[in-house]
């Protein structure tokens, strides 16, 4: 309910007045670009005629009004009308209020880099869908462009299920299978992706490009501003959160806003606000936490923070790394090593081979070439600390290079790897080796990824009658990502039994973690020398447990092969 004798407009208009006074009084403990941004909007106030500009407050309360047609559609507040946060009320204020002298709005660009669950996506759904039906533009083209398409459909679908849930909107809009209609004015709004088809031809009114930290190359973002020339008053809409790749196109363009925020540089067409702390701020301090996550203490749980701190403290890795990205938009560098030494070497609970016997298991192994490291890795779940046990073969001459930095030989005398004859991996001998192993224990599945499995290896396990435990395991994104963050808990917390194998030791130092915007994870090499088999078949090993264990074989890409 609007406050009594007050219009919903006029009610988000306080809320966006009041933001603005708890910032410029410091009642808001606010970083430096979040500052920044509220005093250029009171500063251009003061010098609004000397620019050629003006503040249309009547617009901006008209479009404020908008925010009383959405519903929530997730969570506590499903069902309930969407209530701005007064954050929230003065962004959409300053983007819909500013406007030029000749009635047009001011703003073409506008950037907002804010952590996760602060409501980004709702406000830029909120936007989209005023681009479609409220801004009176005929045939208006509205886009939620992102990296992917599943990325692009998030906004989308969130615009779908306001309407859906709103009984004016649902009159005038209709919601199809890859658009939403406003047949008022023969508008649409659709994703757009790299994925999309027939992307030639875009005349956008309005453009949401979404976790644009994460977008590889700028070619879809150029894409949409060449279209808009014919637009009076287009607006493209960038929603997201800090990332780690300082080299992406965004990050350049950050740049840019900071220097228009700091006064570097004049750019009128253009709004930004960044939500982040301050160099300098210690990101364990609780204050700081105020400073990057506007919606703390309303959408982002204290306790949620609390729990996803503590996971960065005591995980580290891409732990710290995204919980420093993701829930308080820090940009931060990937770190060197994915999971520290130490760490690894902690997860020792003196598992023995005796103690393995009976036991079920759930193995992976990893193709390489014919010159390369093969691995299997065995995974024991149901020890009182979750044991993995590794296998390694590599032909005789690899024994003898030095390109690889590590004594081979020496790992042969030890017994962690095992050497098969000649210049390439003798496949009848590796085949032999790994039907003995598989023999030997309580074998519930053998994951493999089928793209690797060129040279005869798993023909050779099928003629060998093991057909019946092995399940295909692609190795993609989707599929390896939330292994691996599992593979990652048991090391970081030190629960897995790695059973002293110096090997994968040393292969653990050598992976670098490739992210997606999603917060998807796979293994990756630092460098295109270095050996990471044994991680991505511990993951693989994992994976397939996690399949079994959640009874959905598809969770995680896992496929029955049978011989029949």
């Amino acid at each position: 309910m609007a406050k009594k004798g007050l219009t919903k407009g006029e009610e988000y208009r306080l809320k966006a007045l009041s933001y603005i006074d708890r910032v410029m009084s410091g009642e808001r403990p606010a970083g430096k670009y979040e500052r920044l941004a509220v005093e250029r909007h009171q500063n251009d106030l003061k010098m609004a005629m000397e620019k050629g500009i003006y503040f249309d407050d009547a617009a901006a309360r008209r479009y404020l009004s908008f925010c009383q047609l959405i519903k929530h559609f997730e969570g506590e507040w499903a069902g309930q009308e969407f209530i701005p946060e007064d954050w929230q009320c003065f962004i959409l204020y300053s983007i819909f209020g500013w406007k030029t002298k000749d009635g047009v709005r001011r703003f073409r660009y506008a950037a907002v880099e804010v952590p996760r669950k602060n409501g980004k996506t709702t406000l830029a759904a909120i936007i989209a869908l005023i681009g479609m039906i409220a801004d009176e533009e005929s045939g208006a083209q509205v886009y939620s462009a992102a990296v992917d398409k599943d990325q692009a459909g998030i906004c989308w679908n969130a615009a779908g299920q306001m309407i859906s849930r709103s009984k004016k909107l649902s009159q005038v809009c209709k919601v199809w299978k890859t658009s939403i209609t406003y047949e008022e004015t023969a508008s649409f709004y659709k994703p757009l992706s790299k994925e999309t088809k027939n992307k030639d031809g875009l005349n956008p009114h309005f453009a949401i490009c979404d976790e644009m930290h994460a977008w590889p190359t700028d070619d879809i973002y150029n894409l949409i501003t060449s279209g808009m020339g014919a637009r009076k008053q287009p607006l493209i809409f960038i929603i997201t959160t800090a990332g780690f790749n300082k080299e992406s196109p965004y990050f350049k363009m950050r740049k840019v806003y900071i220097d228009i925020l700091e006064g570097v540089k004049t750019d009128e067409n253009t709004f930004a606000i960044i939500y982040c702390p301050d160099e300098g701020d210690d990101w364990h301090d609780r204050a700081t936490w105020y400073k990057a996550s506007p919606n703390l203490g309303v959408s982002v749980k204290e306790s949620f923070m609390e729990i996803e701190y503590q996971n960065a403290i005591n995980k580290g890795g891409t732990h710290e790394v995204s919980f420093k990205t993701k829930n308080l938009n820090m940009w931060v560098d990937a770190p060197d090593v994915w999971i520290s030494d130490d760490l690894v070497v902690r997860c020792d609970h003196g598992t023995t081979d005796d103690m393995l016997d009976g036991q079920k298991c759930w193995g992976a192994i990893d193709l390489a070439s014919h010159m390369d490291i093969n691995a299997l890795a065995l995974y024991f779940p149901e020890l009182e600390h979750p044991a993995m046990k590794f296998f390694f073969w590599i032909p005789e001459a690899k024994v003898k290079e030095k390109e690889d930095r590590v004594d081979y030989r020496t790992w042969v005398n030890e017994g962690w790897v095992k050497i098969t004859p000649g210049n390439v991996i003798d496949i009848n001998y590796f085949v032999r080796d790994v039907s003995e192993i598989l023999l030997r224990y309580n074998m519930q599945s053998l994951a493999f990824d089928p793209a690797k499995a060129y040279h005869g290896v798993i023909q050779g396990l099928m003629a060998e009658g093991f057909d019946d435990i092995l399940d295909e395991f692609n190795q993609s994104m989707r599929n390896m990502s939330e292994p691996t963050k599992e593979l990652e808990s048991l090391v970081a917390s030190g629960k897995l039994d790695l059973m002293q194998n110096p090997v994968i030791r040393w292969m653990f130092r050598n992976v670098a973690i490739y992210r997606d915007a999603n917060e998807n994870i796979k293994i990756d090499k630092k460098r295109s020398s270095e050996k990471v088999d044994g991680c991505v078949a511990a993951a693989m090993a994992i994976g397939t447990n996690m399949s079994y264990e959640d009874n959905d074989i598809s969770n995680v890409g896992v496929a029955y092969v049978s011989m029949k």
